[in-house]
């Protein structure tokens, strides 16, 4: 006689097999840990250097807690490491270098402590995720990126009270994305493209001591969304001879220049607001705008020919 199997038996088989497979892929690290341990939950490693050692290609690290994690934290594999907000302190900077390695940085806040050079220096990978971090207290770059072919992402971030820049990525073929994220009160930029393509979008680069946004080198591309320049030293938003600059539904606010343009540069700009600085836009390449922008405010307004552009 057939005998019909309910299917909840079934489904419960399937539910409990997969998680199973993704436990084996995680190891712990905490202060009260020790690195003859096997880095489980129940018995995590105390550095984080161990930690990542110890994790499997593509598996992922967590931290159960703030405190001081060693001298070095080098990453040479695929790996996720995930700090659930805790605070980390490293001898050294987190450093990233393995060709083709995907790293994803969560939850970490990591702290300089007005001592170490860097935050996360990216030296070779193909793809960094950085989420939901917050990077400080570092003497030179919070984020600094100078592998070429890299794909760095920003998400939910902040880098602020550096030594030098906020972010830097220098690598000609190299492609940053930022969302939702600020730079703020760094010694030098708040983010520095010396290579590369860049698209930023609904972030926040303020009280800087250079400029907001820049891109430093020739033949750099940086798209620029939703975003706000406010209260920099020298310029909100530097575009380099050789660059291109295309800004929409942007605000440059209080910086010296709200907008510079260098001799050989150009600039397409759209529905942005230029207020409160001491030169709104100061133009010395090509600026092509579509006329719904608001450059008010300013000490002064417009230096160099703009070109105005009409409805398509």
């Amino acid at each position: 006689m057939f005998m019909r199997v309910p299917f909840a038996m079934l489904a419960v088989t399937v539910v409990w097999s997969t998680p199973v497979q993704a436990v084996d892929n995680i190891r712990y690290v905490s202060t009260s840990g020790n690195n003859a341990n096997t880095c489980t939950l129940s018995a995590p490693c105390r550095s984080l250097q161990r930690g990542i050692n110890v994790t499997p290609a593509n598996g992922e690290l967590r931290i159960l807690d703030s405190g001081d994690y060693g001298p070095t934290a080098a990453i040479a594999r695929s790996v996720t490491i995930t700090g659930n907000g805790h605070t980390v302190i490293l001898g050294n900077p987190m450093t990233i270098n393995q060709a083709n390695a995907t790293v994803v940085l969560r939850g970490l806040t990591l702290d300089g402590q007005r001592t170490v050079l860097h935050g996360i220096n990216i030296v070779n990978a193909a793809k960094v995720h950085i989420e939901q971090s917050v990077i400080h207290h570092f003497t030179g770059q919070g984020i600094r990126a100078t592998a070429a072919g890299v794909d760095v992402f920003v998400l939910d971030s902040i880098s602020r009270d550096n030594g030098s820049d906020g972010l830097l990525i220098g690598a000609e073929t190299s492609r940053l994305t930022i969302d939702n994220s600020r730079f703020e009160n760094n010694s030098g930029g708040g983010i520095d493209v010396g290579g590369g393509i860049a698209t930023i979008h609904r972030s926040i680069a303020s009280g800087n001591a250079t400029h907001g946004i820049a891109a430093v080198d020739n033949s750099v591309t940086v798209t620029l969304t939703s975003s706000v320049t406010a209260q920099n030293g020298s310029t909100g938003i530097f575009v380099v001879s050789g660059s291109t600059l295309a800004m929409e539904s942007s605000l440059a606010h209080g910086n010296g220049d709200g907008l510079f343009v260098a001799n050989g540069s150009t600039a397409r700009i759209s529905n942005s607001t230029f207020t409160n600085n001491t030169t709104g836009i100061n133009n010395g390449g090509t600026v092509e705008t579509r006329q719904n922008n608001t450059v008010r405010g300013n000490t002064t307004n417009v230096v160099g020919a703009l070109t105005p552009l009409g409805a398509l």
